[in-house]
């Protein structure tokens, strides 16, 4: 949507009353239907009394809205007078500069009187004690958006006008308060799109987390980059005890729940990886989470805070004791952490204890190949490798978890050039030459032919094994292409020996004997 100017309060509360009094409520549940299934194309204020907007319905259909004179206000559509189309844009502008529709339609429908929109409220008295109230935040969000929920029947856009919404409260606030108030505005969403996945049919439920959690992964990225600027050492107190209340929220919600739709510890790391620099509040934060840790003594199902503890060990270079935390959860819950320790460890060129994650990870994996973490803990082999060549652990690694390192160790080796090596696990897997990437086979053939011959001689033989004429024709095709490779390495007397010897081995079988000669193999 795009907007040139937007409506002045008079005209708004006009615009708003000519609604009331001159919409039927069947019309304006239609349209707010309308408004929800995204039927609103665009919406734009030209000349700073008319509302333009092009909804979507049987057809393309134009609407203007004429705050000066409701008569002007028209639609393309067959129906005259007023319709749902009208209704639809005028939510989608309320949505636009930062109203609630949800409410906007219940002030139609109830005969409420006009209220400012949030933006405007942000001027007022109100919108000043709320930005001084951070602990309160949550309860104003909750209390004007609380069921917002509810409309997300097949689609979490209901949420996006309420983030918009949220936003436009404290879009004048000074900066270090508005982000906090943005964070706080990205939780409530994220904690509304948790509701309404939670009352997902079982047998949807897939589909749902699927598509909910892609509209939803904007949000946790803003919240991501919002939690990166914060810096404790600058904070005043009024957003410090903003922080306070982001904190709360961890600690208030159940953070070990089955099927969630979000990893809310992720979330929680996110803030704590920038107040980690302060001292004091780490310190308070391990003593208040690891009393809440004996207070769950012989719990099952335990995980954020053994989790939340170890994340702080590590911040502080106790990794022994990270791992011990974490050996107290179930693997496949906090591999994830364990990943991210490893990951910095690697990149801090400390051996000694990478080495200590990698193994926690190794005895984790052993047991849960499935893991999330499988694929990290591959990739970070290979760079320890390639950082560290002299460590022959890291090669061990990969090559304990065949078949299902494969892929990775396959391209680790080509990335080196240990031709060899690729060779042969190319051999232990039976892998022939018509299967491998022609252009790799030529820069191979190229920078080391000889690594090449065995992989020629073994599917030779077993397309001779076939003993059938394809499968003999397919010897002499890959014999032509192996005769290439000696003959560049000049070993022609040792191409001679390898044809000798298939002659005189294979020499009752006619019919390869046959194709060997119409190949030229031999003469």
């Amino acid at each position: 949507m795009s907007n040139f100017f937007q409506l002045d309060d008079g005209r708004l509360r006009t615009l708003e009353t000519a609604f009331a009094s001159k919409f039927p409520l069947d019309v304006l549940e239609k349209g707010f239907d309308y408004y929800r299934r995204e039927k609103v194309l665009s919406v734009q204020v030209m000349e700073g009394f008319s509302v333009y907007g092009v909804v979507k319905g049987t057809a393309i259909y134009a609407v203007t809205l004429d705050s000066d004179d409701f008569g002007f206000s028209a639609c393309t559509c067959p129906v005259k007078g007023v319709c749902k189309h009208m209704a639809a844009v005028f939510y989608a502008y309320q949505a636009y500069v930062g109203a609630s529709p949800d409410e906007v339609h219940n002030r139609l429908l109830n005969g409420i009187a006009y209220e400012p929109p949030a933006g405007e409220a942000a001027n007022g008295s109100d919108a000043r004690s709320s930005e001084r109230s951070p602990e309160r935040w949550l309860d104003e969000m909750e209390d004007k958006h609380g069921e917002a929920w509810k409309q997300c029947r097949h689609s979490l856009h209901p949420l996006q006008s309420v983030l918009t919404s949220i936003k436009a409260v404290s879009k004048n606030w000074e900066a270090g308060l508005r982000k906090l108030h943005w964070m706080h505005g990205v939780v409530f969403v994220l904690e509304q799109a948790e509701r309404a996945y939670s009352h997902t049919d079982s047998y949807s439920r897939y589909y749902y987390e699927m598509a909910f959690a892609r509209m939803t992964e904007p949000w946790v990225n803003q919240y991501q980059e919002l939690a990166s600027e914060l810096d404790p050492a600058a904070l005043h107190a009024d957003e410090r005890k903003a922080v306070e209340s982001l904190i709360a929220v961890f600690h208030g919600r159940d953070m070990d729940r089955e099927q969630q739709l979000h990893r809310w510890e992720a979330l929680y790391f996110a803030l704590w990886s920038q107040l980690i620099g302060d001292a004091k509040w780490a310190a308070r934060e391990e003593a208040l989470l690891r009393e809440r840790l004996e207070l769950t003594k012989g719990a099952h199902g335990i995980f954020f805070l053994p989790m939340a503890l170890a994340f702080l060990a590590f911040a502080d270079n106790r990794d022994g004791d990270a791992m011990a935390l974490l050996r107290r959860t179930v693997f496949n819950r906090t591999a994830l952490l364990a990943c991210d320790c490893a990951l910095q460890r690697l990149e801090e060129r400390d051996w000694g204890k990478l080495e200590a994650w990698i193994g926690y990870l190794y005895e984790g994996l052993e047991a849960e190949r499935k893991s999330k973490a499988f694929g990290p803990f591959l990739s970070m082999c290979r760079l320890a490798d390639r950082q560290q060549p002299e460590n022959p652990r890291w090669q061990r690694y990969l090559v304990s978890f065949l078949p299902y390192s494969y892929s990775a160790l396959t391209e680790h080796w080509l990335d080196l050039r240990q031709y060899a090596k690729w060779a042969d696990l190319q051999l232990l897997f039976g892998i022939e030459p018509d299967e491998i990437d022609v252009q790799l086979l030529r820069e191979i053939g190229k920078a080391a032919p000889r690594v090449l011959y065995p992989l020629y001689h073994q599917a030779i033989d077993g397309a001779i094994r076939s003993r059938n004429r394809q499968g003999y024709r397919q010897a002499v095709k890959l014999m032509k292409r192996l005769e290439k490779l000696y003959k560049a390495e000049k070993q022609h007397d040792a191409w001679s020996r390898f044809v000798d010897g298939i002659v005189h081995k294979h020499q009752r079988l006619r019919a390869l004997q046959e194709e060997l000669w119409r190949g030229k193999i031999v003469t």
